[in-house]
């Protein structure tokens, strides 16, 4: 039975696509054609990912049911209720079920069971994804059966045709039925900030000087500071952090640019960290510049070919730092800082910047309209209005006035001097 995996390759010209590989065997050639026109809509490289990883659920599906597709529909047929209601319970296989390589690299040999993990083994790891991604993945593989069908039918005598064309419109009705519903009302259960006692925790933790602190290289433990700190005091993306580079940071005038650099040539990062959100400049406390250009300027220079490198977070190799380093950092948290009310991760750093932001800009009187403004400015978040461009720069700088305000509270609330040395 053969096994598919979404594989990732970059081109030389910096260009990130996906393939939806066979292990040891040759790119399927439907879903490579299906990719490549998505790719020329000027798509992001995790959305074609994402979209490749949903064909990955499909084929492997379409094999364990013995179903030849492209051969179904050569015959004027598509598939029955049975075989389509089979195939949206594998939409929520858990990802652990799903054919997608770890870090694949052409130089060496990659195990299949690392692979594609067999079913069978650990069992009780394996949570079936949320309604959301199932109803996302679901959604490609619709495209996919439609583009087939398409794609077979100019090739088929015209009765065929028509027959395939009324019984793929008739499959793909009854496909779209079954697709899970999210509902937007759905509250309960969703990822809220930390609160100022778990908070205080959290940087009390990753002081470099804490005896708490749970890494033992140096280097690492101030470059996690600043990551955590950063994080904190800006709400911005795990991609955007990682995507940051040393000439986005001016100490002079306290801020850092976000910008977007999609397929840049000199990240050799399959998986390029990418910001999702509009460009924009943030402010920072006086404290946390100093302790980035601390970590810049003397911890990081430290690191072996750190001068060769653009981007501002590297591993003790000198490489970009990765997402999947990033996740292993929060997993370490975790462990240190167990009893949280929420599951820390990146992510939930970015709901307690929302917080704050929140609670500080009720203590300054903001009305709702100026605080949502200020807010979507700061996170790069399209306006559901037009924006007025005589208030741009009012709001602009009213939102870096409540961030910064909001980060001095936060200063002095929970934290006091960030590198001071803990009271034995």
């Amino acid at each position: 039975m053969a096994i598919y995996y979404a594989r990732r390759v970059k081109f030389q010209n910096g260009e990130r696509i996906s393939v939806l590989q066979q292990v040891e065997g040759l790119p399927v050639h439907t879903a490579t054609l299906f990719l490549d026109g998505m790719r020329s809509r000027n798509l992001a490289s995790a959305t074609l990912h994402y979209a490749c990883m949903a064909l990955a659920v499909f084929h492997q599906e379409m094999d364990e049911a013995g179903i030849d597709v492209m051969h179904r529909l050569k015959q004027g047929l598509f598939l029955s209720r049975h075989e389509l209601t089979r195939l949206v319970a594998a939409a929520r296989h858990p990802k652990s079920e799903l054919g997608e390589e770890p870090n694949y690299s052409p130089q060496k040999v990659v195990s299949i069971h690392s692979v594609y993990p067999r079913k069978k083994k650990h069992v009780e790891e394996d949570i079936s994804v949320g309604l959301k991604t199932a109803a996302g993945r679901l959604r490609y593989i619709s495209l996919y059966l439609e583009w087939c069908s398409s794609y077979v039918m100019p090739s088929l005598p015209r009765e065929m045709q028509r027959e395939l064309h009324r019984n793929t419109e008739v499959g793909l009705r009854s496909l779209r039925a079954l697709i899970p519903r999210v509902s937007s009302r759905n509250t309960l259960g969703r990822r809220t900030g930390l609160s100022y006692e778990e908070q205080g925790r959290l940087e009390r933790l990753v002081n470099p000087h804490s005896p708490e602190n749970p890494w033992e290289n140096e280097y690492v433990r101030y470059r996690n500071q600043v990551i955590v700190l950063i994080l904190l005091a800006s709400g911005m993306r795990q991609g955007e952090l990682l995507g940051l580079r040393i000439s986005d940071i001016h100490p002079q005038t306290g801020k850092i640019k976000i910008l977007r650099r999609p397929d840049k040539e000199d990240d050799p990062r399959l998986r390029e960290p990418n910001t999702k959100t509009l460009e924009r400049e943030i402010a920072f406390d006086p404290s946390i510049i100093k302790l980035l250009n601390q970590y810049i300027n003397v911890h990081r220079k430290g690191i072996k070919n750190a001068h060769k490198k653009p981007q501002v977070f590297i591993s003790t190799h000198g490489h970009p730092l990765s997402g999947s380093s990033v996740e292993k950092l929060f997993q370490t948290l975790r462990e240190a800082l167990p009893n949280l009310s929420v599951i820390l991760t990146s992510h939930v750093l970015r709901h307690t910047w929302n917080l704050r932001f929140s609670e500080y800009a009720d203590e300054m009187g903001t009305s709702s309209v100026e605080e949502e403004r200020a807010r979507a400015e700061q996170q790069g978040w399209s306006s559901y209005k037009t924006a007025e461009v005589y208030t741009r720069r009012h709001i602009e700088r009213k939102g870096q006035e409540l961030a910064l305000g909001a980060q001095k509270k936060l200063h002095t609330k929970v934290r006091g001097d960030i590198n001071a040395k803990p009271n034995n």
